[in-house]
This record gives C-alpha cells, sequence and structure tokens, in this order.
C-alpha cells in the first residue's frame, strides 16, 4: 500500500518515465527534461521508508523508485550510487546493488566503501545474512535465493515459485554443487528443451570445474554402463526412456531438480504428449528412488506443496514464492479509441494503467493479424527510435513469420556489421548450412530470428552471439517461454496471436500467464535494472473485456498434476477398452486421443509392475480396486503372444497393437543394415505398409502419405551426409525449402519416424542400432559417441573428417574420457564456432 504522502512523488517518477519513453519513440513532441533535485529528495525519503518494510510490495516500491532515479540520474547526484547501495541492500536484492556500484570487486565479491562507517557497517551486515560459502567461495545472494537455500537444508521437497528474473536457476546450481561436496551421489536435471540442456550443462561445468570436481561428469543421455558421479541433464523423454531399461537407472539420487515445472499444466491436453511424458518420469522416480533433495522451480505458479505430497509422499513438502523481482518491468502498449490513439503505462506497483494521449500517429499501424509491409514498416520505425544498441527480442506468432520479419528489418536497416567476428559468424553459417539461407543476410546487420526450424548447431551458436551481444534484435518463436536464457532490455509483441489466421474458426492465442513469463524476458538480474515490453497492439485483446483487464497483470498459474479429470471424463471408453481387450487400433474415431493414452498406460503399468500398479495408479487419479486389476490383467497376460520385455520398451504404444505387430512381423521386411543399397526403398515399402495396416498408430506420428523422396533424405542423414550437402540442390536456393527440409529432418525424421518404427525393430531384432541412427543422424561409432557427448551432429561429423581422421582408434579406445582429451588436445584446430559448442567437454 503506497501511503498518501508518497503518492505524489511516485506518480511523478511513473509519469515521467512513461513520458520521456513517449518522447523517445516521437509519440509525443516533448516531455520533463530531467527529475527535479526537490522530486529527488522527496523519491529518496519514500525509497527509505520503503525500504524499511519487508512485504514484497514495499520491496518492489524501492526497485521501481530506484531503478527510475537510476536511469535517469544527473552527473551532479554524487551519492546517489551509495545510497541505492544502502536501500537495495537492505531489502535483500544485494545482486541488484552490486549493478549500481560501479566500483564492485568481482573477485573478491567487496563493494566501493561507503562515505559513512555506520553505513557500511549495516550495509555489511545486510550482506553477511544472505552470504553463502561452498568450500573457500563466498556468493551473495537475494533474501528470496537465501530463502531457497535455507529451506533445501531443511526440506526433503521444495517447490520455487518466482518471477523469470529472479535468480532460482542460480542458486539451485549453487544447492547441487553444495550436495555433491557435502554428500556426493547423482544429480538428475530435467528440462524441456534441446536448447535449455546446452545452457545447463553450460552452467554445471563451469562450476564444477570452478570447484575442481574433475570426477564428475554431465550426461545429456542415459548410459547404463555408468552410474556414478554422474550429473544428467535431460529433457522428459530421455528421463523416461532410461525407465525402459530398468527400474533405477540413475542410481544414488542425491538430488532431483525439475525446471519449467509449469509444462506439466498442460496434461489435460490431448495434444500435448510431453507433459504426460513429463509426469510420468516424475511417477517412476517416485517409486524408483529416494533422492536427499528434490526440487520443482517455475515461473509464478502455485500448487507445488501438493504437487510433492501427490508425487512423493513427501509431508515435509514446503513451497517457496516471491512476486518481488529486482528488476523493474515496465509494459507499455499502444491502442486506439475511435479516433484517438492512446500509449500506456503498466507497473508492477501500480494496480491501475496510465495512459497519454498519442500526438504523432503517422508511423502507427493498428488492427489487422497480416504481418504486411505496413505493419513491417510500423515495427521497423518503432525499433529504430529505441535507444541505439539496444538489445531487444521481438515476439513472432510462427517461424515463417519470424523469418519474415527478420528479413524485412534487414533490407530495411543502415546498420552494417563490421565485427569481424559476425562476419565469421555469417560464414560459418553459409558453410554448415547454405549460402542462401536467410539468416545470412539478417546477421549482417545484426538481427536474428530464432524458432525450432533452426538446426541444433546454427540455436547454439546464435545464442552465444546473442549473449556477447553481438546481435541487437532476435525475432522469436514462443522457445523464448521455455527457459533459454537470451539477455534483451526489451521484449516487443505485436499481440498475443500464435498464427496469422484462424485454425479450425478459432484464433490461438498465448495465455495471460504466458504473456506474463514473456513480459519477464525484458531485463535479467546482474544484467539491467528495467526491462521494458512493448505491445504494438493492444486492441487486439479487447475481444473479452475480462482478459483485457487483467491483461497485463502478473499472473500465477495453479498446477494440478494426475489423470483424474481425464479419467473420469473418460471412464466408459477406458473401461469398456480395458475390460474387453480393444486395441486403441480398434478404437473408433468418438473415442478420444485422451482415452487412447490412458489405456495404453493402464495396460503399460500393469505389465510391468503387476497388482502392485495399484498403488500408482491411484496415485495418479486413475480409480480402480485389486479385483478389477486382477481381472484386466489376467484377460491381457492371456491375450499377449509378445514377451512382456518387448512392451516394456515401447512404453506409449498399446501392447495390443504390438502383440498384433509381433504375430504379424514375418509379413513384413525390416531393413537392419545401414549400409543396403536399397535402404530407402525398403523404408518406403515398410512404411507404407504399415500406414495401410495401423492407420490410427500411423496417424498419431503422419497426416499425410509418405513420398518416396522423404527416405532418401532419411538414407542421406543416417549416413552422416552432412546437411549443407542434404540442402545442396538448387531447389534449395529458396530458404521456405530450406526450412522445409530442416522440419522434415528434426520432426518427422528423427522424432517421428524413428518413435513410429521403434516397435517393429524391438520385436524383428533387437540387436539392429538403426532407430538410434535415425535419431542421430549418424551410423559411425566414433559419430554417435561425439553425439552422446552432446555435440551437435553437424559438429561431430566436421570433428569425425579432421581431427579424428588420421587417429585409428580400436573398438576398446572409444572412451569417453579418451575422445574428450583428443578434442582438449586439437582444440586450436577446431574453428572457433565449433569450439564453443564443445565448452562443456575442456
Amino acid at each position: 500500500m503506497i501511503l498518501g504522502r508518497h503518492r505524489d512523488i511516485v506518480d511523478f517518477l511513473l509519469n515521467f518515465e512513461h513520458t520521456s519513453i513517449a518522447v523517445k519513440l516521437q509519440l509525443l513532441n516533448k516531455g520533463e527534461n530531467s527529475i527535479p533535485d526537490a522530486k529527488l529528495y522527496q523519491a529518496i525519503g519514500a525509497i527509505d521508508y520503503y525500504s524499511r518494510n519487508s512485504d514484497d510490495k514495499s520491496k518492489q516500491l524501492v526497485i521501481v523508485l530506484s531503478s527510475i532515479l537510476y536511469t535517469y540520474k544527473k552527473e551532479h547526484w554524487e551519492g546517489l550510487n551509495q545510497f541505492l547501495i544502502i536501500v537495495l541492500s537492505r531489502i535483500g536484492f544485494a545482486p541488484s546493488a552490486v549493478m549500481v556500484d560501479e566500483g564492485y570487486d568481482q573477485n573478491s565479491n567487496t563493494f566501493s566503501p561507503l562515505n559513512s562507517f555506520i553505513n557500511q557497517l549495516s550495509t555489511a551486515v545486510n550482506h553477511l545474512k544472505n552470504e553463502v560459502s561452498i568450500r573457500d567461495k563466498i556468493y551473495l545472494l537475494t533474501d528470496f535465493q537465501k530463502e531457497i537455500w535455507n529451506k533445501c537444508s531443511e526440506s526433503k521437497f521444495i517447490g520455487i515459485s518466482a518471477p523469470t528474473s529472479a535468480g532460482k536457476s542460480f542458486v539451485i546450481l549453487l544447492k547441487c554443487i553444495d550436495k555433491i561436496i557435502s554428500a556426493g551421489g547423482n544429480i538428475v536435471y530435467i528440462v524441456p528443451t534441446l536448447s535449455l540442456i546446452n545452457q545447463v550443462v553450460y552452467d554445471f561445468h563451469r562450476k564444477l570445474k570452478e570447484f575442481q570436481l574433475e570426477k564428475y561428469e554431465i550426461l545429456t543421455n542415459y548410459n547404463q554402463n555408468r552410474n556414478k558421479n554422474i550429473v544428467y541433464v535431460l529433457t522428459p523423454e530421455r528421463a523416461i526412456s532410461a525407465y525402459n531399461e530398468q527400474n533405477n537407472p540413475f542410481g544414488n539420487v542425491n538430488s532431483f531438480i525439475v525446471d519449467e515445472i509449469q509444462n506439466i499444466e498442460r496434461i489435460e491436453n490431448k495434444d500435448d504428449e510431453r507433459s504426460k511424458i513429463l509426469f510420468d518420469s516424475l511417477v517412476e522416480l517416485s517409486f524408483s528412488n529416494n533422492p536427499d533433495l528434490i526440487i520443482f522451480s517455475g515461473p509464478r505458479v502455485s500448487g507445488l506443496k501438493n504437487m510433492g505430497f501427490d508425487i512423493f509422499q513427501q509431508s515435509s513438502s514446503q513451497e517457496i514464492s516471491t512476486f518481488s523481482s529486482p528488476v523493474t518491468n515496465f509494459t507499455y502498449s499502444i491502442s486506439k479509441k475511435g479516433k484517438k490513439y492512446f500509449f500506456n503505462q503498466y507497473s508492477q506497483v501500480n494496480e491501475n494503467h496510465s495512459a497519454i494521449e498519442i500526438r504523432n500517429t503517422d508511423y502507427l499501424k493498428i488492427g489487422g493479424k497480416r504481418y504486411d509491409d505496413k505493419y513491417l514498416s510500423y515495427l521497423n520505425t518503432f525499433l529504430t527510435l529505441l535507444v541505439p544498441n539496444s538489445k531487444n527480442i521481438i515476439f513472432s506468432p510462427t517461424s515463417g513469420t519470424a523469418r519474415k520479419i527478420a528479413i524485412y528489418l534487414a533490407k530495411n536497416s543502415k546498420n552494417t556489421t563490421d565485427n569481424n567476428k559476425m562476419r565469421d559468424l555469417i560464414k560459418y553459417v553459409s558453410d554448415t548450412v547454405h549460402p542462401n539461407y536467410d539468416l545470412c543476410e539478417t546477421l549482417d546487420k545484426k538481427i536474428a530470428y530464432h524458432h525450432g526450424k533452426v538446426p541444433f548447431h546454427i540455436r547454439n551458436v546464435l545464442e552465444y552471439g546473442i549473449k556477447e551481444k553481438m546481435v541487437d534484435n532476435v525475432v522469436c518463436t514462443t522457445t523464448l517461454m521455455q527457459g533459454v536464457n537470451l539477455p534483451a532490455q526489451n521484449v516487443i509483441m505485436r499481440n498475443g496471436y500464435l498464427s496469422t489466421k484462424k485454425i479450425q474458426g478459432i484464433m490461438p492465442e498465448l495465455t495471460n500467464y504466458e504473456i506474463s513469463n514473456l513480459r519477464g524476458r525484458a531485463g535479467r538480474l546482474l544484467k539491467d535494472f528495467i526491462g521494458r515490453t512493448y505491445v504494438l497492439d493492444e486492441n487486439a485483446f479487447e475481444e473479452e473485456s475480462e482478459r483485457q483487464q487483467n491483461l497485463f497483470n502478473d499472473e500465477n498459474k495453479d498446477l494440478k498434476s494426475g489423470y483424474g479429470k481425464i479419467f473420469n471424463e473418460n471412464k466408459s471408453e477406458i473401461t469398456d477398452a480395458v475390460f474387453n481387450n480393444k486395441s486403441n487400433e480398434e478404437q473408433t474415431d468418438e473415442v478420444g486421443n485422451d482415452s487412447k493414452f490412458l489405456i495404453t498406460y493402464i495396460r503399460f503399468n500393469l505389465l510391468k509392475h503387476g497388482l502392485d500398479c495399484l498403488e500408482r495408479l491411484n496415485s495418479v487419479g486413475i480409480d480402480f480396486d485389486i479385483d478389477d486389476l486382477t481381472s484386466i490383467r489376467n484377460e491381457l497376460i492371456e491375450e499377449l503372444v509378445v514377451p512382456v520385455e518387448i512392451c516394456l520398451k515401447n512404453r506409449y504404444v498399446d501392447p495390443l497393437i504390438i502383440d498384433n505387430i509381433f504375430k504379424n512381423i514375418d509379413s513384413y521386411e525390416i531393413p537392419t543394415s545401414i549400409n543396403n543399397p536399397n535402404l530407402a526403398s525398403d523404408l518406403y515399402i515398410l512404411v507404407s505398409k504399415i500406414m495401410r495396416n495401423y492407420p490410427n498408430y500411423y496417424s498419431k506420428y503422419f497426416n499425410r502419405e509418405l513420398p518416396d523422396y522423404f527416405f532418401y533424405t532419411v538414407v542421406d542423414w543416417v549416413k552422416e551426409k552432412p546437411l549443407r550437402e542434404i540442402l545442396s540442390a538448387e531447389y534449395f536456393n529458396d530458404s521456405n525449402n530450406i526450412d522445409k527440409k530442416i522440419i522434415e529432418i528434426q520432426k518427422d525424421i528423427c522424432f517421428d519416424l524413428s518413435t513410429m518404427l521403434k516397435p517393429f525393430y524391438s520385436i524383428k531384432n533387437l540387436d539392429s542400432n538403426i532407430i538410434s541412427c535415425i535419431e542421430m543422424g549418424a551410423y559411425k561409432p566414433l559419430t554417435l559417441q561425439l553425439i552422446s557427448l552432446n555435440i551437435p551432429r553437424e559438429v561431430s561429423i566436421i570433428l569425425k573428417n579432421s581431427i579424428f581422421q588420421e587417429i585409428q582408434l580400436t573398438e576398446g579406445e572409444f572412451t569417453d574420457n579418451h575422445v574428450t582429451q583428443i578434442i582438449k588436445e586439437n582444440m586450436d584446430k577446431i574453428n572457433f564456432w565449433n569450439q564453443i559448442q564443445l565448452t562443456h567437454l575442456i
């Protein structure tokens, strides 16, 4: 609550920031030139008052007012920085104080001397209470980070909820290192995407090296031959696949971390299999391991304590949350009412937004959904008027639109790079993808696009370039909301749409919660004091008045786990199928995908755990009693001819479908050799037969008949043909076709085709590794090993053909340590952009 005597100064500073931005964007002709000294004194009084309170609202007020004073400070405000160090330390945001202390010594973690000994003493005390020590190293945390640290020593399960910029991941990393030093054991760290794997691997590698923990290694895939001193950094898919191999694959798990836990919320969405896989991996771990510490972490989520109890039966579960961000976040939007345009400001300290009528409307474009030249001109002008060289993230609804936006901005930019490193990056993209790949054109103007269709090795180097501030503008899709840390002062979005046209009569769009997290990407702890989000067309949200009212509030997501709701909604269909042994291939279209998924889930658990699965099923909301399960299991076992272990290796395929495949496997010609000269045609024949015989199963992966040329790409991919050679035909001079081929490889081949074929190979030839070869895009032992070390496929092929070309290794010498040592010894022979993708090994 803002006291009446402070209301005027709070409003003045918010309005000063609001007007200053409006003038910068040429929406107004003039505003206040500077903050008067008299207002400074009032602001200092208000900041000092609220810094002595401990509630989140007061802390946020201190951060917002302090950031405005610091951003617009005058030269003669010499004591301001020292005052801010004192108050920010007092409210437990010492890391924010680092940003305003120009003399801060990172090596010794010491601040500049303060003028007053008393102030220096009190500040030192505030810092001391938030310091943590690991061996001889001291880390300075915020109050919230220190609370996380302390709770991890008191409870077995911790749920952490905080804004994106609160520093959750950093303190979790520190606690993992502390646990390794004090107790040993393995770490299992689950992240939602491959891009986030790279980020976490890099952070762990740096800390393990810092503390000389050489015995520990980081694995991004499960390896059954190694089970001690491991940090596993895995996607949910890789985690669950480990349980197909054995019941306790990860050995002695010290700490189990799930980052971006909010993804589990989509478990009730029939089309979101990834959230179901994430949930299943948590359930498996709860029954197979007993970690010392379990952490679920996500931005602005609630219900984590209950989830800890429901999944892990931890009665001492604790949930830690904060709404306070150590970074000020302003959201600005442009709207139109009648013939008037308004520039609106939303802040974390004001329940109501403020609006300024726009006087200069010439370049604005409100309304419409097409990303045509008129809108793109509006966006380009807007970006030009922002602070020169500011780092901006531009949200795009689709990958194609992201590329279109980036190309337009590049063609209309006068900013050509004179950075030799950037020119090297452009050459690297040209050499490893295609000279006509549009990124080559956009990077020359310090503009990039980042989405799921960008090749994995290019995403890595882009993220490096963005973090090194080589890129000014990054156009992103929703990949941005999956935790990838791309530093930016500004986030720009047109609206919340996820498409440029309606799909089945509905325009897909971000939820308020997702918009809240997207806005949190502007400004980062220890990077920026203020992050700003700009919404260029607020009118797009006005169709739902209730949503409009809460549009730019920071919204929480209440997480619930389990299949109870889905099970109860589809109980009659599920019961009919499991009691009468109806396979999912036999189910009519009236039976929803949710029902099919749970039918498979029930059968899998009965086969793997027998009647002991009663507790598991009940714990996730599937309500059967022991008599029901006995009857279902007996009928299922009597029906099946296929060995149970084959079903267990195919968790997400109905055992009755696998059984049918098993009974008819001799009618399928299954190619098992990569060197088969007819591999492409044999795969085409096999897949065509699957489509005819198992149409429901086939439709899970493909909604069309695959053409024969698709399988020639499969063969090129498996036989280690570099991507640039796959894309060498004249057809790929068009960047649209490059994107189509890349997504065909990354999704259709590596994931959908390999997953669909897996049951057939499980039955026909367990010794064939052809599925792994399709997934990884390689077949030679060395290349496969390099990829398993989390080296991107394209980089692995380059290494195999360069530094490893003259080295003769026998099969027994193909150890990770030996391969890593060769890379280290030959690092000076490796291209810089390949080197930065190997930093986790050196």
